[in-house]
């Protein structure tokens, strides 16, 4: 192999290098990236679509964990005045025991938490967005019944929390988008 055609292969390897990043940043140039709590596509901003949000009242402790948690995440603790949109949210959770020991017993506890929710427009009814958001918190278990009791709320709490989270991004994207 000669030296020049060595540097024949070199610059062939640079120009489909050059030609792919230039691929790339084209399709990367079509994006429409913007901040999540910027400015609405459809005017206003993001945050101010967010407090008016109102969340219907819900029965069990669970579900009240993941309302209050959303609640504070889209409003930040303040009350909803007058609502632009109503969302309705289904909370179901159950306990699973991980782990098997040689007594029949599981001593590790998974809380799985399935939130679906839906947001809708009050005045047309039209909906906004609607999802499930599934988490999950584990905890051990002891001889103990007030610490396993408390083990377990604080695996609800926590997997809570997660899906309010995961709630309120999925709810402002929607906003931010326009949709």
């Amino acid at each position: 192999m000669s030296s020049s055609d060595r540097g024949y292969r070199i610059s062939r390897r640079a120009g489909i290098r050059g030609l792919a990043a230039a691929l790339v940043a084209g399709m990367l140039g079509a994006c429409t990236v913007q901040p999540l709590y910027g400015p609405a596509a459809g005017g206003g901003t993001v945050q101010s679509t967010l407090t008016r949000i109102a969340i219907a009242p819900v029965k069990d402790r669970v579900s009240q964990q993941v309302r209050n948690n959303v609640l504070f995440q889209l409003t930040g603790g303040k009350t909803v005045g007058d609502p632009l949109y109503r969302m309705k949210l289904t909370v179901t959770s159950r306990e699973v025991g991980l782990g098997i020991t040689n007594i029949d017993s599981s001593p590790v506890f998974s809380v799985r938490l399935a939130a679906t929710y839906e947001v809708t427009n009050i005045a047309s009814g039209e909906q906004l967005v609607r999802g499930t958001a599934r988490t999950s918190a584990s905890y051990n278990r002891s001889n103990q019944a007030f610490a396993n009791t408390r083990a377990k709320i604080d695996a609800e709490n926590r997997a809570a929390a997660e899906a309010a989270r995961e709630i309120s991004t999925r709810v402002a994207a929607a906003v931010a988008a326009g949709s």
